[in-house]
C-alpha cells in the first residue's frame, strides 16, 4: 500500500482514526484504501472500455466493406490500422511507447504491404485508370466534342479552348485529387 505524504492529497484515504486522518493512498474509483474496505474498480473500468472500443472496432470494420475481392484486404488494411491505434493508446508512459515501437513497425508494414495489394488489385480489376489511360479517354471526349460542334460557327476556337483546358488537367491530376478544370 503506498502512504501519501500530503496532508491535502485528494488520493488519500478518507478514514479517520480518533486523532488523525489515514495515510494510505485510496483505492482506485474509492475514497477508502484496501485496509479500510476501499475496492477499486480499475479492472471494470478497464474491462468497460475494452468493450467500447470492441463496439467501436467491429463497427469501423462494417463501414469499411466493398466491393467483391478488394473488400477482404480493405477490411485487412482497417484492422490494421487499429490495431495500430490501440497499441499506440495503450501506451500509458513514453517508455511504453518506445517499448511497442517494433510491433508498431511491423504492423506498419503489414499495412503498407495490403495498401500496395489492394491498389494492384483495384487496378487489376480496373477500377483505376492509369494516366495513358486518362489521356485517350480526354482524346475520345475531344473527338465527340468536334462531332458534335460541325456546323456551328467558331466551333474550331471553341475545342481549342477546351482541348487547352482538358489536357493540362489530366497531365496535373494524381491519384490523391479529384480531377479539376481550370477556369477559362
Amino acid at each position: 500500500m503506498k502512504l501519501v505524504t500530503d496532508p491535502a492529497d485528494p488520493r488519500r484515504c478518507k478514514f479517520s482514526y480518533p486523532h488523525e486522518q489515514c495515510w494510505r493512498e485510496a483505492e482506485h474509483g474509492s475514497d477508502f484504501c484496501l485496509a479500510h474496505g476501499g475496492k477499486s474498480t480499475e479492472q471494470a473500468e478497464d474491462k468497460r472500455h475494452y468493450y467500447l472500443a470492441e463496439v467501436d472496432n467491429r463497427r469501423r470494420l462494417s463501414e469499411l466493406s466493398g466491393n467483391g475481392q478488394v473488400e477482404s484486404l480493405r477490411e485487412g488494411i482497417g484492422l490494421v490500422r487499429m490495431l495500430i491505434e490501440k497499441q499506440m493508446n495503450a501506451a500509458k508512459s513514453d517508455a511504453e511507447t518506445l517499448s511497442s515501437c517494433g510491433s508498431i513497425n511491423n504492423l506498419l508494414l503489414t499495412m503498407s504491404k495490403l495498401i500496395k495489394d489492394c491498389h494492384a488489385l483495384e487496378q487489376s480489376l480496373g477500377d483505376l485508370l492509369s494516366k495513358q489511360a486518362v489521356v485517350r479517354l480526354g482524346q475520345s471526349i475531344c473527338e465527340i466534342v468536334i462531332e458534335e460542334l460541325q456546323g456551328i460557327e467558331g466551333h474550331e476556337e471553341i475545342i481549342d479552348r477546351i482541348v487547352n483546358r482538358l489536357f493540362p488537367a489530366i497531365s496535373g491530376a494524381s491519384n490523391g485529387e479529384l480531377l479539376r478544370l481550370p477556369a477559362p
